[in-house]
């Protein structure tokens, strides 16, 4: 395949990719056609921008496709491949994906934990309430990382996010953070073979470190978490994810036995693709309705006209909700929280007709495919109405391969269904509650925030959403 630019001695295209790669991929795309093959050191890859080369992936040549690329975080953070997201494609991975649609992630599971969920919505209105009464400019970026961190530890772990535990999810919070960052930045070595002996960037060094911190904490928590049930015997008491692990641990019979490295490695994964995920995606979206305040009305109205103003929007009352639902799908096409799909070619296959070699990284530009003029009309226009406009309705599941925020196939999300629950009510209770603008200026008209992608694994905004919210519905009137 020579579907790309000119290449340099042993960096091959790095000095291409930059610090966000997806924008970079698109722009080559631009010049060279929907699928390139590029260099990045000794390893060779081939980015797909369309569709129809995401069918192949995705669908025509799956099998090939069923395995995530390695780097040294990857590695170091999954203790080698005993976690999920990373795990080759076989029995281990097949009984987690498995354990986590029907357990850990399926439908009773989530119910059974959603006043977590609840309580900790409650929490983020109410310092948001203080913050506007005293008139005081708020890191709301900061806040709603917080609530998704709270909610994805506490439904992992039980531990309380405030009081004497408030310390654990605190620390827990900043572990998750730092394997986000490290996991998501540019390692040379995992690159440039001659380099995989050195730490010319520090990285190794800083990986190894939060690694470190994280084992520590998870053995904390899992130590404290078995204290717990043999002195409670198990009972009736509601069960957090840990003790769907252990449960699975501890049984002889089970298909596939986990051990402690399994579930620290599966606790990583659900922290990290759980939380930031999330948040990133709550922050594009308010962004979105700061600077289309005639989107944000109308989605107030909505909720107002379904909901009332006698009590909080539910998690039942989402689908009542359609512009709501609109919203957040338009978020995540626009601002993809997974904006390139990874994989790793395990034997030969075609994409778009091109020969892809076995050990060939793909990528899937998610972040590209999501705004091709072929398949979205003002693809950079924030426009929730194309999804009520549409003749067949779009799932957010990987059915329709313009469209694939979670992914596709095998390989899609498993944790969907929650951080689309999260996603909802939490956007839902933004709006009823409070009046988002970013200020005025001089010159007497609104503000707009800037729309700058930052850096890491997940997309968040470069600089975050800094602003005084406007109480119109107050939940808490007698504090």
């Amino acid at each position: 395949m020579k579907t790309g630019p000119p290449s340099l001695p042993i960096i091959g295209h790095l000095h291409m990719v930059g610090p966000i790669p997806h924008q970079a991929f698109h722009r080559i795309s631009s010049s060279y056609g929907p699928i390139i093959h590029l260099r990045l050191g000794s390893s060779s890859l081939v980015v797909v921008n369309t569709a129809e080369g995401a069918r192949d992936v995705y669908k025509t040549s799956e099998l090939a496709f069923a395995d995530r690329p390695q780097s040294y975080a990857s590695r170091k953070f999954a203790y080698g491949s005993a976690g999920f997201a990373f795990a080759p494609y076989g029995p281990y991975w097949k009984f987690v994906k498995k354990l986590c649609m029907s357990e850990l992630l399926g439908g009773r599971t989530l119910d059974a934990l959603s006043p977590i969920r609840r309580q900790e919505r409650l929490r983020l209105v109410e310092a948001l309430r203080d913050s506007a009464r005293r008139g005081r400019e708020l890191n709301v970026s900061e806040e709603l990382n917080k609530v998704t961190n709270n909610v994805i530890i506490r439904m992992v772990t039980g531990m309380a996010s405030h009081g004497v535990e408030g310390g654990r999810v605190g620390e827990a919070r900043e572990l998750a953070k730092g394997v986000a960052e490290t996991i998501g930045a540019f390692n040379a070595s995992d690159f440039i073979w001659v380099l995989n002996g050195f730490d010319v960037q520090g990285l190794k060094r800083r990986i190894d470190n939060v690694h470190k911190r994280f084992d520590a904490l998870m053995e904390r928590i899992i130590q404290r978490k078995e204290e717990e049930r043999r002195i409670g015997g198990g009972g009736e008491r509601s069960k957090d994810l840990l003790d769907i692990m252990l449960d699975v641990l501890e049984d002889d019979k089970a298909e596939v036995r986990l051990t402690r490295e399994n579930i620290k490695g599966l606790v990583l994964d659900i922290f990290t693709a759980g939380s930031d995920t999330t948040a990133a995606s709550l922050e594009w979206a308010l962004s979105e309705l700061i600077n289309n305040p005639s989107i944000q009305k109308k989605a107030r109205q909505e909720i107002d006209s379904v909901i009332g103003i006698g009590r909080l929007v539910e998690e039942s009352d989402i689908p009542n909700l359609p512009y709501l639902q609109a919203i957040v799908k338009e978020t995540l096409r626009l601002h993809p929280p997974a904006p390139l799909a990874t994989r790793i070619a395990t034997q030969d296959a075609k994409i778009l007709g091109h020969d892809v070699p076995a050990h060939t990284f793909v990528f899937v530009n998610v972040w590209s495919i999501n705004k091709d003029p072929n398949h979205w009309p003002d693809p950079l226009e924030f426009s929730p109405a194309r999804f009520l406009n549409l003749a067949e309705s779009l799932d957010v599941r990987g059915q329709h391969y313009h469209y694939v925020p979670f992914g596709s196939g095998r390989r899609s999300c498993p944790g969907a269904s929650l951080a689309l629950n999260i996603l909802h009510v939490t956007l839902a209770l933004l709006i009823q509650c409070f009046e988002w603008e970013a200020g005025v200026g001089e010159n007497g008209e609104r503000r707009r925030l800037d729309m700058i992608e930052g850096i890491g694994l997940t997309v968040p905004r470069e600089h975050p959403i800094i602003c005084v919210p406007k109480v119109r519905l107050d939940p808490f009137p007698s504090f």
